[in-house]
């Protein structure tokens, strides 16, 4: 048996996976469940700005879905 250390503090509720793809799911749910930090709110904060101020640069959700039929 592997034993695996994590230097960063994680709390897992479960503790027994029957396979390393539900490991990977159940991280994947954790890190959904988790704040996005100041920087990655910032980084999305300027992105929805350009937007807003470059409409043109983009498309909508209509001429996305029409252009995909």
């Amino acid at each position: 048996m592997t034993t695996i250390t994590f230097e960063e503090n994680i709390r897992f509720d479960k503790k027994h996976f029957k396979t390393i793809k539900e490991f990977q799911l159940y991280l994947l749910q954790i890190r959904q469940k988790s704040e996005l930090s100041d920087e990655h709110k910032k980084i999305l904060d300027d992105r929805i700005e350009y937007a807003k101020n470059n409409p043109d640069k983009f498309l909508t959700v209509e001429q996305l879905k029409s252009s995909l039929k």
